[in-house]
This record gives C-alpha cells, structure tokens and sequence, in this order.
C-alpha cells in the first residue's frame, strides 16, 4: 500500500495526488458509479446491505440484525456527535436496512463518513484546494473516531461490523477492529508521519487553518 502512495496520479477526479486509497481504488478499477453510489444495495433474505469501495469515504454495517432499541441507542449517539464535535468533510451517518428505527423490529444499520474534504467553495465560482497532507492527517483522525465509536457500539450493544474502504475491508467487534480493520488505519497513516502533536492539537490548527469553509 505505501508504494500506491506516490502512484495516486491515476485517479484525479477532485482527488488529491498522493493518497493511497485513490489509487489503490484506481488500480483495482473500482471507480464506477454503481461502485461509488451512497446508496445501498436492497436487502435480500435478511442479508446485510452491500458496502461500496469509494477511496473517499469509510462506510461500515451490522454484519446481523439490531434490536429496535439498540438501533434508536446508536442513531441518538450518532446524531450528537455530529452536533459536537465539528466534522472535516462530513459527519457520520447511520440508516437502517429493513424498516425504519422505531418500528420495534431488528434491522441491519450502515452508515458512511466522508474522510476527504478535497476542496470547498469559499465564494461563488471560488474553490480552495486543501494541502494533500493536511487532508491525510484529518480523514485519518475521521477515520479513528469513527472506528471508535463501531468499537464502543460493539462493547455495549454486542455487535459485529464490516468496514470498507476503497478495495480495503476489515471487521471490528467487542475486541475493537481486527488486522485487516487495523490495517485501513495504517493505510491512511502518511509515510514519515510521526506523533509530533496530538490529535486534538492537530484537529484545532486545521480547522484554524481552513475555517472559511464554514463561513
């Protein structure tokens, strides 16, 4: 995977040069619409709905149907996380498969994050392009909390997830996510990047740096 990261020129379109996933998504030919639609495919015989393999966005599901209750526990959490803690390109999102939360019955949830912020609009017909290693250093924070929080719904709902992204497809249960989940992480991880700042520091400085994207 890190010698895809100086081969990412292959896939350009709104996307940085130089990130992994672009062009592991690339190479495996998986830019498509049908392969990028945010929308899933129809659940058939109680099977969980299908993950798509856009390089831009961490997309996860239940790998078995969740109780109502549990559902409207993770959607709640869902939904004040997106109010409090401020997103890079976009919050979490979580929808049910097989009827909507509430309706007292089990149902698969899935969900996305978007990781890349790419560039924003700061005026009508302007753009401002987001520095390459800046955007890695945010959708790998995105991508940690998000694993977080599958970790956290694992523990306390009993749970089982799949998480993809790009051709990258990992699981995360009560134990948190497994090798291959570990390893979506480490692909987003920017060769030579070390610990210098933590996390917080970082997210604070880069949201200084490009707060006209809210304005």
């Amino acid at each position: 995977m890190r010698a895809a990261f100086a081969c990412a020129t292959v896939l350009r379109v709104r996307f940085h040069r130089g990130l992994t996933l672009a062009a592991a998504c690339a190479l495996a030919g998986s830019v498509s619409g049908a392969a990028c639609s945010r929308n899933p495919a129809p659940v058939n015989g109680g099977e969980p709905p299908e993950l798509h393999n856009d390089p831009q966005a961490l997309a996860w599901r239940s790998r078995e149907k969740v109780g109502d209750p549990d559902a409207k526990q993770i959607l709640a959490q869902t939904v004040s996380a997106a109010r409090t803690r401020a997103p890079w390109a976009e919050a979490p999102h979580v929808h049910a498969a097989d009827g909507p939360v509430g309706d007292g019955k089990p149902k698969f949830l899935f969900g996305e994050a978007r990781l890349f912020l790419i560039e924003y609009e700061t005026a009508p017909g302007n753009f401002r392009e987001v520095d390459a290693r800046d955007d890695a250093a945010m959708a790998l924070s995105e991508a940690g909390f998000v694993f977080g929080l599958l970790s956290r719904w694992a523990r306390e709902h009993s749970i089982d997830w799949d998480v993809q992204l790009g051709p990258l497809r990992g699981r995360i249960d009560g134990r948190g996510p497994d090798a291959d989940g570990r390893r979506i992480l480490e692909a987003l991880r920017q060769p030579g990047a070390g610990a210098a700042v933590s996390d917080d520091a970082m997210r604070t400085a880069l949201d200084a740096k490009y707060r006209d994207r809210r304005e």
